[in-house]
């Protein structure tokens, strides 16, 4: 200060309470990270839900289809169901019963298959289309 100014206590800032207590600082952190941790959980377990990735307990769906091939006598199957099916005179397939979910489809022909992911629904039905089982000619010759 120069001379002649007089000093104003007015001017500094007052002294004001926290507005946690003292010694709570830790205790509301750690709430906040637990809301904001349950708050992520349900949010990834609703989107996973959303996307059928996750199967539901008890859950089957059905998985259809068309394969083209070079002459009959394709299968397809699953892991988790496996009954191989007959592909019909005209390529399709119906291979019910499987559970819902993230399955490997494979397709077997002349002693090779071919493998397609699928995402089956909970009592649903997932058509994948049509699959092309490309051979050589030699081994369609062996058979």
């Amino acid at each position: 200060m120069s001379t002649g100014e007089q000093f104003d206590p007015d001017y500094y800032v007052k002294w004001r309470p926290p507005l946690i207590p003292p010694g709570q600082g830790r205790q509301v952190v750690r709430i906040a990270i637990f809301v904001l941790s349950g708050i992520l959980i349900i949010m990834a377990a609703v989107a996973l839900w959303r996307s059928n990735l996750i199967a539901l307990p008890g859950g089957r769906g059905t998985i259809v289809g068309k394969v083209i091939a070079p002459s009959e006598g394709a299968v397809v199957f699953t892991l988790t169901n496996p009954t191989e099916i007959p592909v019909g005179v005209d390529g399709r397939f119906t291979l019910p019963d499987v559970p819902s979910g993230r399955q490997m489809l494979y397709v077997g022909f002349s002693g090779t298959a071919w493998e397609v992911e699928v995402n089956v629904p909970n009592q649903g039905m997932v058509d994948v289309g049509v699959i092309t089982v490309e051979t050589t000619a030699e081994a369609i010759r062996e058979r």
